[in-house]
């Protein structure tokens, strides 16, 4: 999850409601210059709905549960001085992040080579809190994502690596957690001998700093790619694309692309 000031958020974002509730925004209406930020939000899944006017200072902070991220990459070969035309070893570069590096890219600059692709990549990384029932079963694998290419692990909230590949990995590490917390974060007797503590690891302040630092997350990677021209980069924006920015386009790309395949279907 990413944090981020509540005078950044944007309609379709995806946030976090009390560190456990995805809600996705659907209307932002800002009070004035400085004033508060009134979100309107609902539920971002199938589950019951769920719709609510949140107030926001603009320095409030909020976490984006799905973050947008668009790259580019340029693939340039050798130009044949007889032909004119592209030949020899591929080169890749990227991926690249601002605008300026893109459209300036010495590969479009200079007479020895030709820029066979313009690709634009896009990525969307998803949290979802989940509960222990959640996940898979012992021994089980994690389930594959939707398209190949794509990612899925788990993670706990705030605590530990960022990649735990299977639910066995999650109960490993929270059983780890609570072996630590049980042998050490009990109060001690009138001998020196420590007790089992009166409180699990999620209420003690020695293993975490909030109540829900110890929930699974489950975390997936979409990715998607384009062949563009180098007209069709951002002509208002030089520099990398913000969350609000990447979200518009990979959103507009969708759209396009859900379009043009509804009329294929037609024709």
């Amino acid at each position: 999850m990413q944090a981020i000031e509540a005078a950044s958020l944007y309609e379709g974002a995806v946030i976090i409601l009390d560190e456990v509730r995805p809600a996705r925004v659907t209307q932002i209406v800002r009070q004035g210059p400085g004033g508060k930020i009134a979100v309107t939000l609902s539920t971002a899944d199938d589950g019951p709905l769920l719709s609510a006017v949140e107030l926001y200072r603009p320095d409030d902070t909020v976490w984006l549960s799905s973050i947008p991220s668009v790259r580019w990459s340029i693939l340039h070969s050798h130009r044949d001085p007889k032909t004119g035309q592209a030949a020899r070893g591929t080169h890749v570069s990227g991926p690249i992040g601002p605008v300026y590096c893109v459209r300036d890219h010495w590969a479009y600059e200079v007479d020895h080579q030709v820029v066979t692709r313009l690709i634009e990549h896009h990525t969307v990384t998803t949290y979802t809190p989940i509960s222990l029932d959640q996940l898979p079963g012992k021994g089980q694998p994690t389930p594959k994502p939707a398209n190949p290419g794509d990612g899925r692990f788990y993670r706990l909230n705030k605590i530990g690596p960022n990649v735990l590949r299977t639910g066995d990995d999650v109960r490993r590490l929270l059983a780890k957690i609570a072996d630590v917390h049980d042998r050490e974060h009990g109060r001690r007797d009138e001998r020196n001998n420590r007790l089992a503590p009166l409180y699990p690891p999620h209420e003690c302040s020695r293993c975490v700093s909030g109540p829900h630092d110890l929930d699974p997350v489950e975390v997936t990677i979409t990715h998607t790619e384009r062949d563009i021209r180098l007209s069709d980069l951002p002509q208002d924006w030089d520099y990398a694309l913000g969350y609000a920015m990447a979200h518009a386009r990979i959103t507009a790309a969708t759209d396009r692309d859900s379009t043009e395949a509804g009329e294929s279907v037609d024709r």
